[in-house]
């Protein structure tokens, strides 16, 4: 029977979607194997995010600014100072599922799903190869740090950052290296990461940096290129408005302090390679060191000795992995770099995002260039399914193995259906995204230690919508009350439904002065909804619009014109 091009091409495409869906499946319930969120570094502080969404959600705030739930009812203003919008889908599954920990595995697994296909689409894009793009999947998308992100650390939104890496990557490689007219991809990924997690945005620009001193003099068309960037950053400024225009709106109202401060510090290089060979994801706490796994690491060492078969542009990609990896190692010079703004990422280890999205392009790379010099290229797919057995193996036995580990497993550090549902989850880390003045005081605050005439009370603060509610008994005229609550630039106080003025306490928290006596006073402290987060909103909504629309608008452009612009790049094989 004779079946089209057109009707292969479906299959293939459907095949695709269920081999992923499929691997996506097993690695989301093999996380959920005792119905809990394990202990990880992070878990806490990210289950608190979702808890705090989804009943912002739930009561019709679909732009929320500070959390009234959780976080202990201080008014703290977690989703200005974190990116929210791409974590916002999990904490809108909370309310579909009845049990909260199948909500998060279910968006867990959707979230491995879309890292799968955008991974390989990224691959097809930069070498147009099919079968490689699955093979680079495959070994990014089953690689033992993302593994860490997920589990171990439970750092959901450096994960979903290096969902977004090599869209970045892509990126920075169109607009300089190649075809500066998709400028729109790197704004599409910088804005995504923006949206995602600050820290992997200043890594990923910070390592962009790196990457221009080494090889611009490769590149051409520099006016053209430079032009390109500037919409590209432009666009990426417009599509995160959303987060950026109130974060910077807070940031410049009162002072802030660095959020937890930490001396650079790279980890044992030997350390970081034993580790590597025995594919542990164990928790750093239970005396593992994070590291990019076996398969790259082997990856890497099989590079150098096959570097000399490399072509320019993976000879470059390869150098880039190996810097990449050797910045999170203790031989790399931090402390040249402590007192420069890059500080910020607190741990270096953090550049093993980078190192295993590079290491996966050179162990595709590898085994590609194996298939090819032993004519192997008709037994790809069988060749492909093995990889992908061998690799979901080994997740899943590193998986099992961390799993077991005392303190990832314990009782008071595991996050159950029931916390959740009470929140009651101690999300930690107040002090970090308070005023300098709430930080320095945070731990009255959190435990409602506020003042009335300057005498310490402890209030009992209730969440009502998007409120926190405050009932006193009779508070006679001039008294003046110091709430528990962070007090932010937009903050807004009514008492009985009356608009009342306020000012900062000492403490960085709510005060205000009673004009008359009141016998029964409620207050309601309230976070204001401005015109100008409205605006901020509706403008990243037209520009991913118009970002995501160019991406199929390709056709305009001059053809002839680009080809001319290309010639160096498909003839002498030399960009980056």
């Amino acid at each position: 029977m004779h079946i089209s091009v057109s009707t292969k091409g479906l299959l293939k495409f459907l095949g695709l979607i269920l081999f992923y869906a499929t691997l996506s499946a097993i690695m989301a319930v093999t996380l959920n194997s005792k119905g809990i969120i394990w202990g990880g570094d992070d878990a806490p502080f990210h289950v608190g995010r979702l808890i705090s969404l989804n009943y912002s959600f739930e009561h019709g705030n679909l732009i929320p600014s500070i959390s009234n739930s959780n976080f202990r009812q201080i008014g703290y203003g977690i989703n200005l100072f974190y990116p929210w919008i791409t974590i916002a889908p999990i904490a809108l599954l909370f309310s579909l599922f009845s049990n909260p920990i199948t909500a998060f595995y279910t968006g867990i697994g959707i979230y491995f799903f879309i890292s799968f296909f955008i991974s390989h689409i990224v691959m097809v894009k930069f070498s147009k190869s099919f079968w490689n793009a699955i093979i680079f999947s495959l070994f990014y998308n089953l690689s033992n740090y993302l593994l860490i992100e997920v589990l171990p650390r439970t750092d959901i939104a450096e994960f979903i950052a290096t969902i977004l890496l090599p869209i970045c990557f892509l990126g920075l490689y169109e607009v300089f290296f190649r075809d500066f007219h998709k400028w729109n991809i790197l704004a599409i990924g910088m804005s995504g990461l923006l949206l995602t997690h600050l820290l992997s945005t200043v890594i990923v620009s910070s390592f962009f940096i790196i990457i221009l001193l080494l090889y611009i003099i490769k590149s051409n068309n520099y006016w053209n290129r430079i032009k390109a960037l500037c919409k590209a950053i432009f666009a990426t400024i417009c599509a995160s408005a959303i987060f950026l225009i109130p974060f910077l709106n807070e940031i410049t109202f009162q002072p802030y302090e660095q959020p937890s401060p930490y001396i650079l510090k790279g980890k044992v290089l030997e350390k970081i390679v034993s580790a590597s060979f025995l594919n542990s994801s164990v928790q750093s706490t239970s005396g593992n060191t994070y590291n990019i796994g076996v398969f790259l690491i082997v990856a890497l060492i099989f590079g150098l000795i096959f570097f000399y078969k490399f072509s320019t542009l993976y000879k470059r990609i390869y150098v880039l992995a190996f810097l990449s990896f050797f910045m999170t190692t203790n031989v790399f010079p931090w402390s040249l770099f402590q007192n420069t703004p890059i500080r910020v990422i607190q741990f270096p280890f953090r550049f093993l995002m980078v190192a295993t999205l590079l290491a996966s392009v050179i162990a595709a790379k590898l085994l590609i260039m194996l298939i090819d010099d032993f004519n192997l290229s008709k037994l790809q797919f069988p060749i492909t399914i093995i990889l992908a057995a061998v690799l979901c193996g080994f997740w899943i036995s590193s998986v099992h193995i961390t799993q077991q580990q005392k303190m990832i497993s314990k009782k008071t550090q595991i996050i159950t259906s029931k916390k959740i549902k009470k929140r009651t989850v101690y999300e930690d880390y107040y002090e970090q995204y308070s005023p300098a003045a709430a930080g320095k005081f945070i731990n009255s605050t959190i435990w409602h230690i506020g003042k009335i005439d300057k005498q310490k009370i402890t209030f009992d603060p209730q969440a009502k919508g998007e409120s926190t509610v405050f009932k006193l008994g009779e508070m006679p005229k001039n008294t003046v009350v110091e709430l528990p609550v962070i007090r932010y630039k937009n903050t807004e106080l009514t008492i009985n439904g009356k608009h009342a003025k306020i000012s900062t306490s000492k403490n960085g928290t709510v005060r205000t002065k009673f004009n008359q006596k009141i016998k029964h006073p409620k207050l309601k402290v309230t976070y204001k909804l401005t015109n100008l987060t409205i605006f901020s909103a509706a403008l990243s909504f037209v520009s991913w619009v118009f970002l995501l629309l160019g991406l199929n608008n390709e056709n305009k452009y001059n053809w002839k014109h680009m080809e001319k612009s290309l010639k160096n790049i498909k003839y002498n094989n030399s960009a980056v």
